[in-house]
């Protein structure tokens, strides 16, 4: 497991302060994130998407003067399924940079897009923003563990799979 949890709190908060993010999956090998979005129904238009979520991404990261860094985009289909995955390397990510594309991803799909869940008071809000943003500052060191977080019932539950070789010296 995470020496310090913090990859897990990470987790948890993303899941319980952005209700349209499906699955998030930590990837220690890359250091990154990958976002799952599901939407139901969606039309055949993801080049449009894609062309969207890249401008707004330069455009965001242009004001900022720095660099975009590593993004990657996919799109699975299964019959009237659509997962969206969005995969951002952790060492430039940013809170504001992930409201910019939970945003994206809201406002192009609409009410197509599957949420699990309330959406967040205001207090939890805070408590959850304050979280990711603390994790985002620390850098915190590498994880010895693949971390996959979803909603089942209501709950956010985290699955550990440690990588291979962890424990040899």
């Amino acid at each position: 497991m995470d020496r310090d949890g913090k990859h897990i709190d990470l987790l948890i908060s993303l899941l319980v302060r952005f209700p349209q993010i499906g699955t998030v999956h930590y990837e220690p090998e890359e250091r990154a994130l990958r976002l799952v979005f599901l939407i139901q129904d969606a039309q055949d238009n993801f080049e449009e998407f894609v062309q969207t979520f890249q401008a707004h991404l330069s455009l965001f990261h242009g004001l900022r003067q720095e660099k975009v860094g590593f993004v990657s985009l996919k799109k699975t289909e299964t019959g009237r399924l659509t997962s969206i995955e969005v995969l951002r390397e952790l060492g430039r990510l940013s809170l504001e940079e992930l409201n910019l594309i939970v945003a994206l991803i809201s406002d192009f799909y609409g009410d197509n897009l599957v949420q699990d869940g309330p959406e967040v008071n205001e207090d939890d809000e805070f408590e959850h923003n304050a979280i990711i943003e603390s994790f985002f500052n620390s850098v915190p060191s590498r994880s010895l563990e693949r971390l996959t977080g979803f909603r089942d019932n209501g709950r956010v539950l985290v699955f550990s799979v440690p990588l291979i070789g962890v424990g040899k010296p």
